[in-house]
């Protein structure tokens, strides 16, 4: 669905995978993926500048990690979404707490349309 907010404007799989990212997350590591549980999605597209991307949850155990690091040195699968979000934004953060919940949100940089594929090797 947010690729259709972006039509147009070169960076529709970016935002695509930015909400889904921010959602599956927001499903995964807090009450919004309990029985009951609900997140809200927003989008900001201005004329001029960033776009803004924001996800509020319902809160849970912790903050929001952008910086994964395995304790061990060892790569594991799942828990860099947010590492490859940040690699695709101007600005990643977030606000709230995990007793009132967070909002994680990005600003996407429309006018940035020659972005390389994420593992794209310059050459």
């Amino acid at each position: 669905m947010a690729e259709a907010l972006f039509d147009g404007t070169g960076r529709e799989d970016d935002a695509g995978l930015i909400v889904s990212e921010l959602s599956t997350n927001a499903l995964l590591h807090t009450r919004s993926g309990l029985a009951g549980g609900w997140f809200g999605v927003e989008v900001h597209l201005p004329e001029n500048g960033p776009a803004y991307l924001g996800v509020c949850d319902l809160g849970g155990a912790g903050r929001p990690l952008f910086d994964r690091q395995p304790a061990d040195g060892k790569l594991t699968v799942g828990g860099f979404g947010l590492a490859i979000v940040r690699n695709l934004v101007v600005k990643l953060s977030q606000i709230g707490s995990p007793a009132t919940g967070h909002t994680v949100w990005v600003h996407l940089d429309l006018e940035a349309k020659d972005v390389e594929p994420m593992g794209a090797v310059a050459g």
